[in-house]
């Protein structure tokens, strides 16, 4: 270090020191010196921005693990008796004050003359962190959330990144619920920032309104409602606005459960009886961490569950191979009329003999799954929705220590916590489509509920118009007879004018029978093709074709009439072909 570095270090530590002694005698001073620094911050003000989690191999900072705050509001703040948690290990901070904008390194006692070049640090007895999965909450002296984070490797964006060596960074301080989608690997050279502006940082804010996801129930008085994102504590505090079956009942109690408060624990003085579907209904707006506001009137129904019996809940649809910007889920359906909470299961992959190899215990996963309903299991709900656009959200279990699915071939057990298997499935890329060159990114869809699990003619590639799975949603495959063709046009007459009627015509193609192809397009009278809906797509045993008027290269058709002719072809050898006429007209 070099002199002018030196005094200029110490300076600042005896500034500092000066503020720490003010703030350990703050009883000798009149109320206006006490209030230069509260106690400790409230919720939010003092914010996680870095974590270096796995700093081997080392890049150009020291090779020690790190995590860095700042203090993002206006006022100073005296951190006594401050808590930081990592995963089960619990850190006393020493009594610090952290100025208004100011970071600060926290890092092992014996790094600390390492990370103090880079900025103010607070050596303490720091834990390993582990590399994902890790929950990092910053408390005050009574136990009080001040920010908490839970990361993954998935939040690098990469399996190159996530090898070491390069921290995560916040983007948008002012944005500190933003979860992953507010978190990236490190751009510095040195492969992080401590004690400096993140090299990530900008603009990055929350406009997106929080969901209500679902509701699950521990106990036969109490609720737990799991929403999209953390709320803020403070807008969830009156319990008249959370009604249960048209304000018949409300909670006596309300309770934020941290660190992330994504979830609310209702309490009720009466008890649910069994047998029975319940809805509880929000009836006014809580808000997530940036004051976006939870849609009016928005419910979930819940019910005591039951232990399901053989064959209650059935393994549905497996993405097995997934996209290399992708990622796998098993979806379960429950066929029975009996709600069951998924945290009495288990989910395994075993070998041909049947011994388990892998299991996800789903304890620490409940989700109440109501009859006719659906639950997927991924370990990244945000890629998962991302790449399946008829994902639904609410039906989605992230479970970070799922296995991964073999890409050829594996069989899955469904058990109870006794072991007694409910469902089983031997799935093999061999079940796929004939047609399908590359089945990568494309699920397994079981095609009727009630035929067995494990017949390979129960099960086919989700449809091309699907875009190759439905996860949380009702399969496109799926049937319970064989029915012959429906096809139809919703209107005979079309005037694509922007009126809001007639604008589109949809033909609607259905069949009972799944493993059909085909090719639709829009003709003139004459033969000539002007628009491609389908081509050799893998069909769904229902599909709704739109055409708005426009042909293949945009521009919109003229006045007259066109014929909508497709050819449809069965794995079976069988074919199909039609011709439905639409006239179009304009105003």
């Amino acid at each position: 270090m070099s002199g002018a570095k030196f005094v200029k270090k110490m300076i600042f530590e005896n500034v500092r020191n000066v503020f720490l002694f003010i703030s350990l005698n703050l009883s000798f001073f009149p109320v206006s010196a006490r209030q230069i620094f509260p106690e400790s911050p409230g919720f939010n003000q003092v914010v996680i921005t870095e974590i270096m989690a796995d700093p081997v191999p080392q890049i150009l900072l020291p090779q020690y693990e790190y995590i860095e705050i700042l203090n993002r509001s206006n006022s100073h703040y005296y951190m006594k008796d401050c808590k930081l948690q990592i995963g089960v290990h619990t850190i006393a901070l020493p009594s610090i004050v952290i100025g208004s904008g100011e970071y600060v390194i926290i890092c092992d006692l014996e790094a600390d003359s390492l990370f103090s070049t880079s900025g103010f640090t607070l050596p303490v007895n720091l834990p390993s962190i582990l590399n994902t999965g890790q929950v990092i909450t910053l408390q005050d002296s009574s136990g009080n959330v001040i920010h908490s984070v839970k990361f993954t490797d998935h939040w690098y964006g990469s399996p190159d990144m996530a090898g070491g060596g390069r921290s995560l960074e916040i983007i948008d301080p002012d944005n500190p619920c933003g979860s992953d989608i507010n978190w990236s690997v490190s751009a510095d050279p040195r492969g992080g920032t401590p004690g400096k502006i993140n090299s990530v940082m900008g603009d990055n804010p929350d406009f997106h309104s929080p969901l209500l996801l679902r509701a699950t129930v521990p106990d036969d008085s109490t609720v737990i409602l799991h929403f999209s994102e953390a709320l803020n504590p403070g807008s969830v505090s009156n319990t008249m606005i959370f009604s249960v079956n048209q304000n018949l009942l409300h909670p006596y109690q309300i309770l934020p459960l941290g660190p992330d408060f994504s979830r609310i624990l209702l309490s009720y003085h009466t008890s649910f009886k069994p047998d029975y579907i319940y809805t509880v209904t929000v009836l006014q707006s809580p808000s997530d961490c940036a004051g976006n506001q939870l849609a009016g009137n928005a419910y979930a129904d819940f019910a005591l569950s039951e232990l399901p019996e053989v064959s209650d809940i059935i393994i549905n649809e497996i993405l097995f191979n997934a996209s290399s910007d992708g990622v796998e889920f098993i979806e379960l359906y429950n066929q029975s009329d009996r709600p069951v909470d998924i945290s009495n299961m288990a989910v395994s992959l075993a070998d041909h003999s049947g011994v388990l190899k892998k299991t996800l215990f789903l304890k620490e996963h409940p989700f109440l799954l109501l009859s006719q309903k659906y639950v997927v299991l991924t370990n990244d709900s945000r890629k998962l929705i991302r790449n399946h656009p008829l994902s639904h959200p609410g039906n989605i279990v992230e479970a970070e220590d799922m296995f991964t699915l073999p890409d050829t071939e594996g069989l899955i057990v469904l058990a109870d916590t006794t072991g007694h298997i409910i469902d089983e499935c031997l799935y093999s890329y061999r079940m796929h489509h004939d047609l399908l060159e590359d089945v990568e990114g494309v699920s397994l869809e079981r095609v009727n509920p009630g035929n067995p699990s494990g017949d390979p003619g129960n099960w086919h590639s989700a449809s091309t118009t699907a875009a190759y799975a439905t996860p949380g949603m009702p399969n496109s495959q799926m049937t319970t007879a064989d029915n012959e063709w429906n096809i139809n046009l919703s209107s005979e007459i079309m005037s694509p004018d922007n009126d809001g009627v007639d604008d589109f015509v949809t033909l609607h193609l259905q069949s009972g029978e799944s493993g059909w192809t085909g090719t639709v397009a829009i003709y003139t009278p004459e033969g000539i093709r002007i628009k491609s809906l389908l081509t050799n797509s893998i069909l769904g045993t229902e599909e709704y074709l739109m055409w708005d008027g426009s042909l293949q290269d945009g521009s919109s058709a003229e006045i007259g009439l066109y014929l909508f002719y497709g050819e449809l072809y069965s794995v079976r050898g069988k074919t199909k072909k039609f011709k439905k006429v639409i006239a179009l007209v304009r105003k």
